[in-house]
């Protein structure tokens, strides 16, 4: 008896410690620079020591980490609480800095049973070791990739009650969450007294773009209907869609109101009034551009019409993002509302797009606010321009977002792993110097394929990250290297893995006799599973949903393989 009550002590000790503790609020939006970011933790016991965890902040754009916490050393107070905020937060425990620490979303804040050092900077968001995770926003669309990287469902909107700068998103009864003042160091506000509705702005469009007076179109979604009776007005315009009294999400449409007019619409309830401002979009055209050269020289924040053709150089599907360039220079078009919705090929020509100016990150981009049509030509030839590393040490900015290639060859420096994985940056050496490859596009069909050992002429796209150390050159796909971007001569195509996707098993047929090694890597690079396998069958019912690098080694032949997992 002694012996089953000790081992069910330690039983018991070890889910304490496993369910230590949780995020139980967030402000990530103020008034003005945000001096008053926080996030709070609560620990299930008063005094609790947080050794072995760490806090890690996922930026929604990239849905990568740009700050990660390391709890060793810190304990909770009397009431369980531990504050990670801005400087000026009355006690925190634990100082970002002065302002914007905590970014608005969508972003994600996850806590982890785990050592800070696995979690640089630019680690890309994964469920494994995770204790505790929100994704919130302030009026932004859902993350998928968040939610379904943290194993989560809803996305909570710190502006549900058209309060950002005043209220913060604060948990409920189990892992639900709601919008009220905040409550630092102090309960919670009731959930079950507050507004469920969550109502949040995705879209306002213009309805035409011309030199006379135009109309704009906003649209609303909203989440949580379905448990009241709500009124909806506005001071302008016409208001139709779905209705949150009898649905639990939809969208409320509201249209026929002139640009240049700002209006207000409210929805209300028995226990909800959530108000909120539009502003008016400018319908106007704009000042016309000839190039690409003129409107990287313009003025951010207005908006222009490129009248001249620029080619189509690469897209991808994250934000519907393109890069445009013609003879003068080249250009992001960053398209996360999807106003772009002709589809373009790689070498159409695009003419008459009309957008924003803007920059992120350093980097200068164009925002459409509408569609430009068909393609003025299909079919042109893409051509890279060749560049040196010098050309690039020297004068980075003059080739920002255009497709260039380095000459002569480039070296390529290890990894991690030896395949290419998502979110790294190599280093490109030769006599002239060096040079940083970042693999930012998430779908090129090299990741996952071994890094090339020899020297090779690398080509690609031009980036900036201002706060990330710089600029970067990325590959748009296996033809952007004169030899095949990771192909070695020890790699082959001599096994096959099947289903993919897959649920429980995967099928790995190889063309060579004897026992295969098999490794399994997170998007991340972390290895979370080893075997040798005798046959062909490799279990994976432990795997949760998401992408995974396979790595097949049989004697002296190795493959790495891409996964999906349902």
């Amino acid at each position: 008896m002694r012996r089953i009550t000790l081992l069910l002590a330690l039983f018991c000790a070890s889910f304490t410690f496993a369910q230590v503790v949780k995020i139980n609020e967030v402000d990530a939006d103020q008034t003005s620079t945000d001096t008053m970011e926080f996030i709070e933790l609560l620990s299930q016991n008063p005094n609790q020591s947080l050794d072995g965890y760490i806090v890690v902040l996922y930026n929604g754009n990239g849905d990568a980490s740009y700050t990660t916490v390391d709890l060793n050393g810190f304990t909770t107070d009397g009431n369980g609480f531990l504050i990670i905020g801005s400087d000026a937060v009355p006690g925190v425990d634990i100082a970002l800095g002065a302002d914007n620490t905590i970014q608005n979303g969508a972003d994600a804040i996850a806590i982890y049973q785990d050592s800070a050092a696995n979690f640089p900077d630019g680690t890309l968001v994964t469920d494994t070791n995770l204790i505790d995770a929100i994704v919130y926003d302030t009026n932004d669309d859902d993350d998928i990739e968040l939610l379904n990287g943290l194993g989560l469902t809803v996305q909570y909107n710190e502006d549900a009650n058209g309060n950002k700068d005043t209220e913060s998103i604060q948990r409920g009864t189990g892992d639900t969450f709601c919008v009220g003042d905040p409550t630092l160091r102090a309960a919670n506000i009731d959930c079950g007294a507050v507004c469920s509705l969550n109502v949040f702005v995705v879209d306002v469009t213009c309805d035409a773009i011309t030199n006379g007076t135009d109309t704009y179109t906003t649209t609303l979604n909203f989440e949580g209907g379905g448990t009241d009776t709500y009124t909806i007005s506005s001071t302008e315009g016409s208001i139709s869609g779905d209705d949150p009294s009898s649905q639990a999400t939809g969208e409320i449409i509201i249209s026929g109101v002139n640009e240049g007019v700002d209006f207000d619409y409210s929805v209300t309830s028995s226990l909800c009034n959530i108000m909120n401002t539009i502003n008016a979009p400018d319908c106007d055209p704009g000042t016309n551009v000839a190039d690409i050269a003129t409107l990287r020289g313009s003025v951010e924040g207005e908006v222009y019409t490129l009248t001249g053709e620029a080619l189509l150089t690469f897209q991808q599907d994250f934000r519907n993002q393109k890069f445009i360039e013609d003879a003068t220079g080249a250009i992001l078009i960053d398209d996360n509302p999807g106003n772009i919705t002709t589809a373009y090929e790689i070498g159409d020509g695009i003419s008459g797009i009309i957008g924003t100016l803007g920059s992120f990150n350093g980097m200068m981009q164009f925002s459409p606010i509408t569609d430009p049509g068909d393609p003025s030509s299909t079919g042109n030839d893409v051509t890279s321009q060749e560049v040196s590393i010098t050309d690039l040490i020297n004068n980075p900015e003059n080739y920002e977002s255009e497709y260039v290639n380095i000459s002569p060859a480039v070296d390529i420096g290890p990894g991690p792993n030896p395949f290419w994985e998502v979110g790294t940056v190599y280093t490109l050496t030769n006599g002239d110097g060096t040079f940083n490859f970042r693999t930012s596009f998430f779908d090129a069909n090299y990741i996952g394929q071994d890094i090339p050992t020899n020297a090779v002429f690398i080509a690609g796209i031009i980036t900036e990250r201002e706060d990330d150390g710089g600029y970067y050159i990325t590959a748009r796909d296996n033809n952007d290297a004169s030899t095949t971007l990771g192909i070695n001569g020890n790699s082959t195509d001599a096994f096959s893995l099947y289903p993919n996707p897959a649920q429980t098993q995967i099928h790995i047929v190889s063309q060579l006799s004897g026992e295969k090694s098999v490794a399994v890597f997170d998007i991340s690079g972390k290895q979370i599973m080893q075997q040798t396998l005798n046959q062909d069958t490799l279990d994976i019912s432990q795997l949760s949903s998401g992408m995974y690098l396979v790595r097949i080694s049989q004697g002296n032949t190795s493959s790495t393989k891409k996964l999906i997992v349902r």
